[in-house]
């Protein structure tokens, strides 16, 4: 590593303490965010700390010490560490950040516990780090910051993109705003449950955004009253998801039964592995049955569903996508089963109705989101990209065996 990298301990260059917080503090909406050990923060309405710090978990259920990287008003739980830098001109508090994150593995073998380990502070404050010049600290740091900067972004890029998807599918399925929009141009009534609506959309004027002509003619002027959901466009066909859907059962896979391979394997808390079988064809949408009950997961390519969820198999030919977007505005985690162990109960899902357009409708949806979709199989895949040359560097530059040109080098190739 050269003469310009020296071991020290933790303790020696930070300042370590805890939280004084039982996470049940935690709000639903509050003001600051509230590190607890979990991955990611929660809400609270107090602060009692207000710096740049690193929030180090000091316990864990699930194999991972989480670290978080926070400047500014927060609060934390008693067993969360709060580490701050002692000398800011001889450490880089990012630099620590990166180095604790290749370390969650050497702090699962010193822990405590069986169930729940624990991360001690006589563990923590003598572990030994290799410290470099400050300047080559912050070299290092700006590098992975780079690119979990760029991960992040494409992250929220992708969920604004979900959101546009979503409110397309509400303007027109669930609003029924192209509807509207004819009856209003027609000068045809407007039932009462849409006369709110239908207002908002006429108040638009000229600033409202008129669908391609091809696709707004395929929407009726009129709606018609139906006893499953009240009024609908004139046209669409109401049917149970009963008869539109199955929600079928996944299959137990046991960690020590998977193999390994680029299979996803999904279970109510989402993806949670690998295996070199599918299960299921791609695109998918699964569900979760017993565990996170009511989760709802769109997937791209082959997949396997372990047995704590549903996946949907149609009945009809209707876009899975579509039938993706319907689900996600039914409340299904209420929809439990009348057992000891919560799940879901398929048939109090069966027994909901939603309308029916015509294909050409559907045509013209996924028309409209398949630009979206495709841009958001692009960020994911550049992330894929992303987290595996971080996830590469990592270690070997905190180590010291890359060397900082040669990872700016590699940077700049893939950004």
């Amino acid at each position: 590593m050269g003469g310009e990298w020296n071991s020290t301990t933790l303790d020696k260059i930070v300042n370590i303490r805890t939280g004084k917080l039982d996470s049940n503090r935690a709000t639903n909406n509050g003001l600051y965010p509230f590190f607890t050990c979990a991955p990611d923060p929660l809400n609270i309405d107090e602060f009692a700390y207000d710096e740049d710090a690193i929030l180090l978990a000091g316990n864990n259920a699930n194999g991972v010490f989480h670290v978080n990287r926070y400047k500014g008003k927060f609060n934390a739980y008693q067993r969360t560490y709060i580490i701050t830098a002692k000398d800011d001109k001889k450490v880089s508090l990012d630099f620590i950040y990166y180095t604790l994150k290749t370390l969650g593995s050497a702090f699962e073998s010193l822990s405590l516990g069986t169930a729940t380990k624990f991360l001690t502070m006589k563990v923590l404050a003598p572990f030994e780090v290799n410290l470099p010049l400050l300047g080559t600290q912050k070299a290092i740091a700006h590098i992975l910051g780079c690119l979990d900067d760029k991960i992040e972004l494409n992250r929220r890029m992708n969920a604004t993109l979900e959101a546009m998807a979503r409110a397309l599918f509400k303007s027109w399925f669930v609003d029924f705003d192209p509807v509207i929009d004819n009856a209003l141009a027609a000068g045809n009534p407007i039932p009462e449950p849409l006369q709110t609506r239908a207002k908002a959309r006429k108040s638009l004027g000229d600033q409202r955004k008129p669908l391609p002509a091809a696709i707004q003619k395929q929407f009726p002027s009129r709606f018609v009253f139906t006893e499953e959901m009240g009024w609908v466009p004139e046209g669409w066909e109401v049917k149970k998801i009963g008869e539109i859907l199955e929600l079928a059962y996944g299959k137990s896979l046991p960690a020590t039964k998977r193999r390994a391979g680029d299979i996803p394997v999904y279970g109510s808390g989402g993806m949670s592995g690998f295996h070199n079988e599918k299960l299921v064809d791609g695109p998918g949408v699964v569900i979760g049955r017993k565990g996170t009950v009511g989760s709802l997961y769109w997937v791209d390519g082959n997949f396997f569903p372990i047995d704590t969820v549903f996946y949907v198999v149609s009945k009809i030919h209707v876009p899975l996508y579509w039938l993706y977007q319907s689900l996600q505005l039914i409340d299904i985690k209420s929809m439990g089963a009348d057992s000891a162990v919560p799940g879901v109960n398929r048939n109090a899902v069966y027994a909901r109705s939603l309308a029916i357009p015509a294909k050409v409708i559907f045509d013209g949806y996924l028309t409209q989101v398949g630009a979206y979709n495709s841009r958001s199989k692009e960020l994911s895949g550049q992330n894929e990209t992303l987290s595996g040359l971080r996830d590469t560097l990592l270690p070997k530059m905190i180590s010291g065996q890359l060397r900082v040109p040669d990872a700016e080098q590699l940077l700049a190739e893939v950004t």
